[in-house]
């Protein structure tokens, strides 16, 4: 006989030989510790109310909801000034900041040689109408003579070949006189055209507004051909500005004319600024589609911005929140709420779902709808939540950390 068998044999006759009640004793404890093993491997594998949550009330809220992006900060409309002629920049008037009114002088471009031409063409336009005149003069003798010899021949006073002489005099003065007369035309022409650029000597602004920039200097040569060199740029209004901001077409569809939008600027990074969406234009930009990615298109939203009080600069980076939903009381939770999972949970949901206590409190799984996102609350749109009602956003001595793909609420396009 083995030892093993040896002591259950003395342990089963140690059992016959004791009384009924230590029997009964002895089944109640074996009873007992298989009860507590089996609460024990029960509790280590799923949580009890014995577990500590934090809850925090479902409650109603006002939600926005907005699109962000950046823009820089630029006039309404600006206007370029150039020079129509070429030259020497002799003297300049104005410099950045300088505010002008429309016909203020601004520049001037040498004028020697274009005040050579002006004179040239006065003197053309002077001798073409002196030539004109004895044109004239000898147009109407022409003219005369011709009547005369007509009427003569006519009469058969005089010989067939005198008349054509005169005929074909009054003819050749009355060709010259066209000639002459174009040549006024011509000469007029010149002399408009060499006023013209005379006068563009003289850069002036074209409108009331402000200089925003100069780009040349005293002595600096211009040669006009086929560009115009440009000299300065001028806003007409700087106490009305505007945000050229970028959307991606996810995000653009949201947006509509006179929609709010806040804006902050780094050069005040305390302060909080407002403005209206004035057009979403349809041109777009981006990058075209590829076998590996797809298009990414950005389209240009404007948002029109007040700067009575001459804080905003033309190039300022504005970090920009447009306002494309704004509900009033509506039911939401706390975003930890959305993002929690209990510790024994090892299941994937396909939904997004919040947790709440159950009558036994113990933590149970409710779909949810989800809305409107902001930094800390969720829109709840439907589900079987009230307001009021607790669901758990933390389990003690459990640390968050990353919650799994499927259980984080999605932003809703």
């Amino acid at each position: 006989m083995t030892k093993k068998q040896n002591i259950f044999s003395r342990f089963w006759t140690w059992i016959k030989n004791i009384s009924f009640w230590k029997k009964a004793l002895l089944l109640l404890l074996v009873v007992a510790v298989c009860v507590g093993l089996f609460m024990w491997k029960g509790k280590s594998t799923k949580t009890t109310s014995s577990q500590k949550y934090t809850t925090v009330p479902v409650r109603k809220a006002d939600m926005k909801e907005s699109v962000a992006s950046s823009g820089s900060l630029a006039p309404l409309s600006t206007t370029k000034v150039g020079a129509l002629v070429s030259g020497e920049i002799l003297k300049i008037y104005v410099d950045y900041n300088t505010v002008v009114k429309k016909g203020d002088l601004m520049a001037i471009i040498d004028p020697t040689q274009i005040q050579a031409a002006y004179d040239q063409a006065e003197a053309s336009l002077s001798t073409a109408k002196e030539d004109l005149a004895t044109s004239k003069m000898s147009y109407d003798l022409a003219k005369a003579n011709y009547n005369r010899y007509k009427s003569l021949y006519e009469k058969d006073y005089v010989a067939k070949t005198d008349f054509e002489q005169y005929e074909l005099s009054y003819i050749n003065a009355k060709s010259s006189l066209n000639s002459a007369e174009s040549r006024i035309v011509q000469a007029q022409a010149s002399l408009d055209r060499a006023k013209k650029d005379l006068d563009n000597t003289r850069i002036v602004s074209p409108i009331d507004g402000i200089v925003l920039t100069k780009q040349v200097s005293e002595g600096q040569s211009l040669t006009s051909g086929f560009s115009t060199p440009e000299l300065f740029i001028l806003a007409q209004d700087m106490t009305k500005m505007q945000i050229e901001a970028k959307v991606s077409e996810t995000d653009v569809v949201k947006i509509k004319a006179g929609q709010k939008a806040e804006f902050t600027l780094g050069g005040y990074p305390s302060e909080k600024f407002h403005g209206v969406v004035r057009q979403v234009r349809t041109n777009y930009s981006g990058s075209s589609q590829t076998s590996t990615t797809s298009a990414a298109y950005n389209y240009v939203v404007v948002i029109d911005v007040d700067n009575s009080e001459n804080k905003f600069m033309p190039g300022m980076i504005a970090t920009i929140d447009i306002q494309t939903k704004d509900k009033k009381d509506v039911l939401v939770v706390k975003n930890e709420a959305l993002r929690f999972s209990p510790s024994f949970n090892k299941e994937k949901f396909e939904k997004t779902g919040v947790w709440v206590l159950d009558e036994n409190k113990n933590p149970k799984r409710v779909d949810v709808t989800i809305g409107i996102i902001d930094n800390r609350n969720t829109e709840i749109l439907s589900g079987d939540l009230k307001e009021g009602q607790e669901v758990i956003v933390s389990e003690e001595g459990v640390t968050t950390g990353n919650v799994p793909e499927f259980h984080r609420p999605m932003r809703r396009r």
